[in-house]
Order: structure tokens, then sequence, then C-alpha cells
């Protein structure tokens, strides 16, 4: 294919190689360190020191065949450099897998890459010794002693010293440097890429021994891709240069369509293959759930859960199947991480889920299957599904928040009759009444003003000044109904009326005043209505005289509105709102608590 170049070249191998291993460590570095920030995976130093050591050794190989094919000769500086950073690199991996244990036999590795580090320079100063293949030598033998000295105290203690995998990388990994002191052989694939480039994959081993759960599902995938690429491009090189593909193209329109026909069809080939391989990794290898069926049962859930315990109750048993997790917990409040690990500390992943209206949920994980670990992509999903639970749940409320504001307009109706009927009839009514009866005529125009207001059923949200309207109508009638025994009194500022508030939320805290509290007692019974700005918070409290309740009996046996308004203020506000009941012998106080900045200020419109 290109003239004077052989798959058999040293030259060529060692090119492939050393580009291989330039941006294998650039990638591992580039994620040690975009790992920096994340909390509780901070790369260690000696770790980063390998990978940069391991980058600059290949970088440095590279840039010597470049200066050996251009003029035959290379920089003594960079030779000492190169192979300095190659020698220093087996105490750094030493001390990577020590762990801080060991220290004595750790400041023996790094004395003797440093002595290593010092034949390399030494021989810029006496030319004629052979200290550069004396430090090679130096490092294979003098860690290949302490490998097999921290075998031996790993059989003989708990926990092991090093694991027979790294013992077995390292100690092949210093023998290889016994070939880097006679130059490259001419036998490429048997001494060059068995020796010369073993360095790259058995210091991947000892390198990602700590770092795998952070980035190993990155690293293999992009292995894999990066081997099928390389695949197709050697086998479209080994084409070219056996059937003279291209040679055959010049000049012959006919073979050129052909030859550019076959490379859409590679492309599409590698494209599809790549997907299968892809998708083989994440079935057999990391032994994921499937994404799109986790989520159809979240939607599903979504429209079968009665309630929002449900629904949180049932996703969170998918997204454990999803992960073959064996247990989970859905914490009410998320609390800080170390105080979440404390309280479980069986959980390996914490999933927080937070809402608009201010409040969260914290959904903690236990171990997954087989002593699994959660690995990129998983997080990546378990966010997604995070956020489609998320998305369901505010789905759920605004339908519930909408359900019970019709459930309140129903229950102020009181009947299954056309409210629009009896509205028109109060209206005749009040037309045949005489001006002699001042009290019928405004009996009725407060019941036709109570049915105007309970028709407007496409507003959820009114001015405060509109409810306490319909509040001050409905007390007159009720005024007529009692006499002398009730008496009220309604007091809120012109800026207050002006907040908006959930329809029909101050209505139901007076009639059950009324009927819990005044109807009770056979003397003079007040009632007082007082909305007024305190902070962030509007404060509408209803006081009667009566004799009161339990508390603990507040939402019970009182009615649902009471516990209607406290659904729709929460469903609405969160947490940042609330329905508190003070009662005792002398009266009751049912106080409101509306967030103003989720309320806002708008004035009627005119």
């Amino acid at each position: 294919m290109v003239e004077g170049v052989s798959l058999r070249d040293p030259v060529f191998v060692n090119t492939l190689g050393h580009a291989s291993g330039l941006v294998i460590f650039g990638l591992l570095l580039f994620l040690l360190i975009r790992s920096w920030d994340r909390a509780g995976t901070r790369p260690q130093l000696p770790t980063l020191l390998a990978a940069g050591l391991a980058l600059l050794w290949n970088l440095g190989s590279l840039a010597g065949l470049e200066l050996t094919r251009r003029n035959g000769e290379l920089s003594d500086w960079l030779v000492a450099v190169n192979f300095s950073a190659l020698t220093l690199l087996p105490a750094i991996l030493l001390a990577v897998v020590l762990k801080g244990r060991y220290a004595m036999l750790r400041r023996l590795g790094y004395g003797i890459g440093a002595c290593a580090v010092g034949l390399h320079f030494a021989e810029l100063r006496f030319p004629s010794e052979p200290l550069h293949e004396a430090a090679l030598l130096l490092v294979a033998a003098g860690f290949g002693a302490l490998l097999i000295a921290l075998f031996i105290l790993s059989a003989r203690n708990e926990p092991r010293a090093i694991s027979l995998t790294d013992a077995i990388c390292l100690l092949l990994f210093t023998s290889s440097f016994l070939h880097f002191g006679y130059g490259h052989s001419r036998t490429a694939w048997t001494s060059e890429v068995a020796w010369h480039h073993a360095g790259i994959p058995l210091a991947l081993i000892v390198l990602l021994r700590d770092y795998r759960l952070l980035f190993l599902e990155t690293f293999v995938r992009f292995l894999a891709n990066a081997s099928l690429a390389a695949l197709f491009a050697a086998a479209f090189y080994w084409a070219a240069e056996t059937g003279g593909l291209l040679s055959q193209a010049r000049g012959n329109p006919f073979a050129a369509a052909l030859l550019l026909i076959a490379v859409c069809c590679a492309l599409v080939l590698f494209a599809y293959l790549r997907s299968l391989v892809q998708k083989a990794l994440t079935k057999h290898v990391f032994r994921r759930g499937n994404l799109n069926l986790c989520s159809k049962r979240i939607l599903q859930a979504a429209s079968d859960a009665p309630n929002e315990s449900e629904l949180l109750e049932r996703c969170a048993g998918y997204i454990r199947d999803f992960v073959e997790a064996d247990r989970f917990e859905l914490l009410k409040a998320p609390p800080e991480p170390a105080a979440a690990e404390a309280e479980n500390p069986w959980n390996c992943a914490e999933l927080p889920l937070r809402f608009s209206r201010g409040d969260g949920l914290l959904l903690v994980l236990g171990l997954r299957r087989g002593s699994r670990r959660y690995l990129a992509e998983d997080i990546d999903s378990l966010k997604f599904l995070a956020g489609l639970l998320v998305e369901q749940v505010e789905r759920h409320r605004a339908n519930e928040l909408e359900r019970l504001a019709r459930e309140a307009e129903l229950r102020a109706l009181q009947a299954q009759v056309n409210p629009h009927f009896l509205f028109n009839a109060l209206n005749t009514l009040y037309g045949t009444i005489g001006r002699e009866s001042p009290e019928a005529r405004r009996l009725v125009l407060n019941l036709a003003e109570l049915f105007r207001y309970c028709l407007q059923r496409n507003r959820t949200l009114i001015p405060l000044g509109e409810e306490l309207e319909i509040v001050q109508a409905y007390l007159e009638i009720e005024s007529l109904r009692l006499g002398e025994r009730l008496a009220f009194e309604i007091t809120a500022s012109q800026r207050a009326r002006r907040i908006t508030i959930p329809v029909l939320s101050v209505q139901p805290l007076v009639e059950n005043a009324i009927r819990h509290g005044i109807s009770r007692v056979s003397a003079r019974g007040m009632i007082e209505v007082r909305a007024e700005e305190t902070g962030d918070t509007l404060e509408i409290s209803v006081r009667d005289n009566g004799p009161g309740f339990e508390p603990s009996a507040s939402t019970e046996g009182l009615g649902m509105g009471l516990d209607n308004v406290r659904q729709r203020l929460h469903l609405r506000y969160g947490a940042a709102s609330a329905l508190n009941i003070d009662s005792d012998r002398q009266g009751s106080v049912v106080t409101l608590s509306i967030p103003l900045a989720a309320s806002g200020l708008r004035k009627c419109a005119s």
C-alpha cells in the first residue's frame, strides 16, 4: 500500500504501540484529573504521577522514533529523560499498590528508581560506560527482589501486602526492562510487541485497581471502540496492500466508484458492529438492566398509583430492580452524605429527588447482586430515572391539586342540582321580595353571591379580597340564622387583599368555626377573621370563642373541609405552607400560612 512500509516493520509497530500508549495514558490522566472534583473520588498523587510518567515515556519514545527517522541521531538528553521516566514508573506503581503501608519497602523502591535515574544521566558524562544498560538491569533485579519480599509478607500477614495479580504485573513490567538495553529487535511481532510494549497493559492493570469504579466502564468502552476501529483499519490496509485497490482505482472511474461504495459499506458495517459490541458489553460485561422497560414501568405507575406514597414506593422498587440492588429506602429529608452513610451503613448509592415546591427525598440503594459496583453509566441511568420519577410525581401532584379543587367546589354546592338554575331562581326571588323586607333581600343576595362564586370553576387562585367577600356573605347568612348568638369581624389590609390564595381556603375554616364552635355555646359567639403579612408569609387566622376541641382530633370529626384545605396547600406550596390549629376551652384559632414568594402580589383585574 505504502512503498517501503510493512506490517512487520519494527518502526511501524513501535509507532503504533507508543501512539496507542500516548492515547490510552492521556485518556487515563484526563479522567483522573476530571474526577478531582467528585466527592469521595479524589485521585491520589502517586496515581497521577504514574499516569504522567507513562504518558511522558510514550511521548518521548515517539519523539525519538521521529528524530531517528529524520537524521538517525537522538539527543542524549532526550534518551536520559525518557528512560528516567520509565525507570521511575515501577517505584510509583509500587507506591500505588502499597497505599502508604510498608514505608521501608516504598523507600527502597524510590531509592532504586533514583539510582537508575542517576545512572541514566551519568552516561551523559561517561558515554563510553554502559550505564544505561546497568540502570535497566538494576530496576529489573531490584524490583524483582522487592516484589518477592512483598509476596512472602503477603503469604504471612492479613491483610495481604500485595495481591498476586499486582505482583505478577509489576514483575513482568520490570522484567521487560531487560529488552530496552539491547535496541529494537528486527523481529517485530515476537519481541517488540511482547516485551517493548508490555508495559502499557501491565501498568494499566495496576493503575486501574483503585479507580476502576470511577471510569472503568468509560475506559473499557473506549478500548472496545478503538480495537474495533483498529481492526477495520488493519483490514483495509491489508486489502489495499494485497489487492492494490488504490492503484486499480487510479484512472479507472468504475473501480474508483466501487472503492467508494466499499468504503461507505465498511463505515456502515463499523457503526453496526460498534452498536452490537456496546450492547454486548452492557448486557454481558456490565450486566445492566433494560432502561426503556424501567422507564415504561415508572410511567405506568404514575397512571395506576392511588397516591403519591404508593407511586414513590413502586417506582423506587422498579429502580432497585433495574440495578439489581438488594434493598432500598426512601428518606423523607435528604441528610448530609456522612449522616446518610451513618444511618444506613449498607448504602452503596444515593439518589436525591428534589421537587419544585422545595421538598425532597433521598433514595438509598444497597449492594448490587454479585457484589457489583455502580459504574459511571449506572449513575447516568439512575440520574435519568430520578428525573423521570420527579416529573411523574410533579404531574401526580398537579392532577391531585386539580381534583381537590373540584371536590372543594362540589362540597360547597352541597347538592346535585343545576347551580345555574338556583342562581337564576335566587335572582328572580330577590325581585319578588318587597323593599319592606331588607333582611330577606339581603339573604337572597348573599346566597346568589355564594352560588356565583362557586360557579367560577376555571379558577384555582383568587385574590384574598374576593375570598373575604364570600366569607362575609356566608357570615351574614349565618347571623340571620343564629341571631344575636353570632358576631363577626373581618380585618385585612389592602395589600393583603391583593395576594392570591387557593380558592375556598378561608370559607371552610369559618364554616368549621361555626359548626364546631359557635353553634355549641348558648352565649354570644364571636368570630374574628384576620389577614396580615408576617415577614415573607401571609398569615390568615380564624378565631372563635367556642368550647374548643382536642388538637389530636383536628382532622377527624371536623368535616373534610379542613383536610381538603391542608392537602391543597401542601400540594401547591409544600413544606413552606402550614395549617395550624390551637384549641382550648376558651376557643380555637386556625391559622393558614402561605409563602408570599410562591403566591405573589397580584392585583385584581379591573
